[in-house]
């Protein structure tokens, strides 16, 4: 039985493998703060591409703890005095990311 110009056994296969890959690259892309089903998509669709690019993503939950625990660490030495307003609001500048 032929099944898009290809015999059957071989179309399902390829939907298998999509399948995998799809789910695989959702779950590690899900698990970084990124769309699960957009990566799902991508994994589907380019099957270890999608994954390679799920897995070298950064991590979106780790910049947002980095960047709460520095404003921590500088909000403590501004309350102790050790630094100034205007030092603490460069730094908060710096590590939001914002432009000058």
């Amino acid at each position: 039985m032929k099944l898009l110009g290809m015999d059957a056994p071989i179309v399902l296969i390829w939907l298998i493998v999509g399948i995998v890959f799809g789910i695989a690259s959702g779950k590690v892309a899900q698990k970084k703060g990124y769309s699960y089903s957009a990566f799902c998509a991508l994994g589907f669709f380019l099957g270890v591409i999608g994954l390679i690019v799920a897995l070298v993503m950064p991590d979106k939950a780790v910049k947002s703890v980095d960047i709460a625990d520095g404003l921590l660490k500088y909000k403590r030495l501004l309350d102790e005095g050790v630094i100034s307003q205007s030092e603490f609001d460069a730094k908060k500048k710096e590590l939001m990311g914002e432009d000058s």
